[in-house]
């Protein structure tokens, strides 16, 4: 096989890691080589979540001036479903497992050359709107490089919502020390068999990558079933 050479290379450009991607590289390289991750992924039909949306959506922008997304729902949902399931709640602390009584779910924001995972504390006690106000604000001081300490810290759990890049499906990486991450892709519309014929559905593929030492692939796969569930 033929190779260049190091010196036949030209090089377009070059750019200092920055201090964020430094963090951002040690922490995903930590996470890998210090958990046994397995991903679980599930096809999703979404036309509730698509339905729920519209109506309680323009509800809420009406009476709450607050427009809703799908990462507010699925925030909601997560929070709702992982009190049934607390393993994924949990983290890996020497020889004991410790499962938090707070549910606290950090989503994955994009910024300028890196990612930052802001964090929504006791999603489970709040109200969509509340989540959805908290979640816009989170993202907007992300953007603007305002987060203090309080904001990323306590994560219990963690959303990775690509959709709206257009990806359908991908692996995320658990955020250490929490025990599993969730994957959102886009909401696409496919034909599919519902009682002997073909009809239009929203679907949509959830990835959730967990830490095989802490739960096993039949808790994993419980929880996504009863999540998926609640979505469709």
């Amino acid at each position: 096989m033929l190779s260049l050479k190091k010196a036949d290379l030209k090089v377009k450009e070059r750019i200092e890691v920055s201090p964020l991607r430094k963090i951002i590289a040690e922490r995903m390289v930590e996470s890998l080589s210090s958990m046994a991750q397995v991903t679980l992924m599930r096809e999703a039909n979404v036309d509730g979540l698509v339905e729920f949306k519209k109506k309680i959506g323009k509800a809420l922008e009406e009476e709450h001036r607050v427009k809703v997304s799908y990462t507010d729902i699925i925030v909601k949902a997560v929070a709702s479903v992982i009190k049934r399931h607390p393993m994924l709640n949990a983290t890996l602390k020497g020889e004991y497992i410790e499962v938090f009584e707070d549910v606290n779910i950090g989503i994955a924001v994009a910024i300028d050359h890196g990612l930052v995972v802001p964090v929504v504390k006791n999603a489970d006690k709040k109200t969509l709107v509340e989540i959805s106000r908290e979640v816009k604000s989170l993202a907007d001081k992300a953007r603007r490089g305002a987060l203090s300490l309080e904001d990323v810290e306590g994560g219990t759990f963690t959303i990775s919502n690509l959709g709206m890049y257009d990806v359908d499906c991908f692996t995320p990486i658990i955020n250490p020390p929490q025990t599993a991450i969730l994957g959102v892709g886009r909401i696409v519309e496919k034909p599919a068999f519902k009682e002997g014929k073909i009809v239009p559905v929203n679907s949509m593929w959830l990835s959730l990558t967990f830490d095989h030492r802490v739960i096993d692939g039949h808790t994993a796969a419980l929880f996504l079933q009863e999540l998926s569930s609640r979505l469709e």
